[in-house]
């Protein structure tokens, strides 16, 4: 039970200074009312009459600083959720499923901090204002509020609560009225409620006055526990927690430090849903002293609420599968005629591999195939030709020699051609199981500041601070009915309070207002996860994004011009800042831009359309590729041409992939096959110099394979044949064996059997 060491005084007619001017609803009737799930402050002040003031030269005034602490949950319109942004802005509905998860939660508070500030008026300081004299707090309530819980084996359990608050005469110290009960088996935590202050707790068996001089000794006095002992029935155990702490009486500021009270060890085995959540109303009490010759002093309150995302860690279930090729070619003796009737014949296959219903290509993985073996005789290509994430494509290519001897069919030697090549394919399931959850914590901050009559508050709430919780386990998220036991609850308790000491002087805090939920990290690496693949449709580079400003496109054109969506959805906004060379505005707006929550909203007609689409030009001849990328309002980009056994001009890739694209009218960049482009010329009978420039002339780009065979028939450095033979259509870089009549002095070179 909480035992609050203090109260608001009764009967002080207060008068509001200013308040979160977000929480007001400003339009009464419409049914319309802001955010429900936000915390939110109120300022009020009273200075007591003259003839009640009691230190010369001094006045005497009071503060109510009211703070409602709730969870967090973000803004739709923000998130850019409520006019359906985020779903015209991307392809993947994993991508538009996990987001809105994300944004859509409530975010339980853990802990937080108050932090009240009080300085001159304007119109009281100068240059050399002497600080020793301004305002300052001469008390507050509550200073300490710990748990004492006596568990006994019927249940029952023992709380302090405090009912009453008073100011003495001399209106700066502070008196209490606390009320000692036994409830059984019920936790009830002091809540203070009304103007006046007071507390609705209903306890007897006794009372105890806590003046300020007698509050350093908080601890039950022998006889209290003694009536608590007697009145549990049996032996007791006595466990202490601090729920709220105090800081900085005598200064112009006051921090207050909340934690949720604990759960209570009942059993070895007791299990619950993890830490508690401050709910509620909690008010303060500030007792101000300034010089009488100065104005009421301006006031400046800060709340900033702890809450804790847990993002699954996604993992794709992966597979492999054999893929095989197998060509074959027996050598042939295509001739009859009395010279010589050596030749070359080819055989050439292709295997494609599609993944089963559900998954993919996985080509993150080596490119999504690994060749375990390549065996055979004259292998004349043996690739991987095409990888998509719907299929893997094993070309092979293999050449018979036939070898006419000189003596008759007795010298005939035959080289037969063959290939076996075995690939392992790696697949994936196009959807990601959940492996585990990212624990970050992270404070939302707001406040209101008074002076002069007027409001200068920081209304909006802003996420100020995130950390990732590394000593907790991935496996069990925070926050989403998952138990956990008492002692871990109690240890992620004690991980809060320490996170949010450190954040006060952490150097990688935001500015406050600055920058939203859909901002943080927690959602940069919750969508870079899923789009962080090559293939994937709204991994496009940034620069082609839509709604991103053209200053910052230029930059980063120059700095990195195709940086994609998802490397950029990994980085932290620091990184960002750091890499790019970009102020804060700057990097807000490409983190919005990557994310998809810059710009405006759609046009209600249009909300529901489907975005363009980049179609599938893989298989297309290059003609039709270009003709139906105009007819959708796009162009083809930079068109290379690889060597490749498909028909001349096949687009085998295109960039970016087939898809939803969510950007700009994009321009496609596409990979053709150079095609079997090349017809061979006629080279038998001329000279090795001259068939070589024939070869040059018909689009052949590699040189030649020259193999000597001994002859008299022909003069010495004649083409005796070709492999492939003329008329044949082979590829810009395919391979062409020229053979070449030698003498009998040359060293003859037997062709190749690989």
């Amino acid at each position: 039970m909480a035992t609050t060491a203090l109260q608001l005084p009764v009967d002080i007619p207060w008068k509001r200074l200013c308040v979160s001017e977000d929480m007001l609803d400003k339009q009464v009737c419409d049914r319309e009312f802001p955010m429900r799930w936000r915390s939110s402050l109120a300022v009020f002040s009273y200075e007591p009459p003259e003839d009640v003031q009691a230190y010369e030269g001094m006045t005497v005034s009071y503060l109510k600083v009211v703070c409602s602490i709730t969870g967090y949950q973000p803004d739709p319109e923000e998130v850019g959720v409520k006019d359906r942004k985020i779903y015209t802005t991307w392809s993947d509905p994993t991508v538009i499923e996990n987001y809105t998860d994300v944004v859509n939660r409530y975010y339980g508070c853990y802990g937080a901090i108050v932090q009240v500030t009080i300085g001159p008026s304007p119109g009281d300081q100068s240059d050399d204002y002497d600080w020793s004299s301004s305002p300052y707090f001469a008390d507050f309530e509550p200073k300490k509020r710990e748990l004492y819980e006596l568990v006994s084996e019927t249940g029952e359990m023992m709380s302090r609560s405090l009912e009453n608050v008073n100011v003495r005469k001399g209106t700066t110290t502070t008196d209490s009225h606390e009320v000692l009960d036994i409830f059984g088996g019920v936790n009830i935590a002091g809540e203070v409620a009304g103007t006046g202050g007071g507390v609705g707790v209903s306890g007897q068996w006794g009372t105890k006055d806590i003046s300020q001089s007698e509050y350093t000794n908080l601890r039950t006095t022998d006889q209290a526990r003694e009536m608590r002992e007697t009145f549990s029935h049996t032996t007791q155990l006595t466990q202490m927690y601090h729920q709220l702490d105090g800081y900085h009486i005598g200064t112009n500021r006051a921090v207050f430090f909340l934690l949720p009270r604990p759960n209570v060890v009942q059993t070895e085995t007791g299990f619950v849903n993890g830490p508690r959540e401050l709910e509620g109303i909690q008010e303060f009490f500030l007792v101000v002293m300034r010089p009488k010759t100065t104005s009421p002093p301006c006031v400046e309150a800060w709340l900033e609420t702890s809450h804790i995302a847990s993002v699954p860690i996604f993992h794709y279930q992966t597979d492999t599968r054999p893929l095989t090729l197998h060509v074959e070619k027996k050598a042939e003796d295509t001739g009859g005629s009395l010279g010589n009737d050596s030749s070359t014949t080819h055989a050439e296959n292709a295997e494609t591999f599609n993944p089963p219903d559900g998954w993919e290509i996985d080509v993150e993985r080596s490119g999504g195939y690994r060749i375990d073996s390549i065996s055979g005789d004259r292998i004349e290509a043996a690739r991987v030709a095409s990888v998509q994430p719907d299929h893997v494509t094993a070309y092979g290519k293999v050449s018979a020699w036939f070898e006419d001897g000189p003596w008759g069919s007795l010298g005939n030697v035959s080289h037969d051609g063959l290939l076996d090549m075995v690939i392992t394919v790696y697949i994936r399931k196009k959807k990601p199981d959940v492996s585990g959850y990212t624990k970050t914590l992270y404070l939302t901050g707001r406040g209101v500041c008074c002076c002069d009559q007027r409001d200068y508050g920081i209304n909006s709430d802003s996420v100020v601070w995130e950390k990732p919780l590394r000593e907790l386990p991935a496996d069990v998220p925070v926050g989403q009915a998952q138990s956990m036991t008492v002692k871990n609850a109690n240890q992620l308790r004690h991980i809060i309070g320490d996170y949010l000491r450190r954040s006060l002087n952490d150097p990688a805090r935001y500015p406050a207002g600055a920058v939203g939920f859909a901002d943080t990290d927690i959602v940069g690496g919750l969508l870079s996860q899923l789009v962080r693949r090559p293939e994937h449709p709204d991994n496009q580079p940034v620069t082609a994004l839509r709604n991103l400003p053209d200053a910052v496109r230029e930059l980063l054109r120059r700095a990195a011009g195709r940086v994609s969506r998802g490397r950029v959805l990994t980085m932290s906004l620091d990184e960002i800042s750091d890499r790019f060379d970009l102020d804060l505005d700057g990097t807000l707006a490409l983190r919005r831009s990557v994310v998809g929550v810059a710009g405006p909203d759609p046009e209600r007609g249009h909300r529901y359309d489907p975005p363009p689409s980049i179609p599938d030009l893989i298989g297309r001849p290059l003609a039709d590729a270009r003709r139906t990328l105009a007819g959708q309002g796009m162009s083809s980009g930079a068109v290379e041409m690889i060597d490749s056994p498909r028909p001349e001009g096949t687009v085998l890739a295109q960039y970016p992939a087939p898809g939803l694209y969510r950007g700009d009218t994009p321009s496609i960049d596409l990979v053709v096959s150079s095609g079997l482009s090349v017809v061979l010329p006629e080279t038998v009978g001329r000279s090795q110099g001259e068939a070589v420039e024939d070869l040059r002339r018909a689009g052949v780009t590699e040189d030649p394979v020259i193999i000597l065979h001994r002859t008299t028939d022909e003069p010495a450095g004649t083409v005796l044949s070709m492999i492939p033979a003329a008329g044949a259509a082979i590829t810009p870089g395919g391979e062409i064996v020229l053979v070449i009549g030698a003498s009998d002095e040359e060293s003859v070179t037997a062709p190749s059997d690989s």
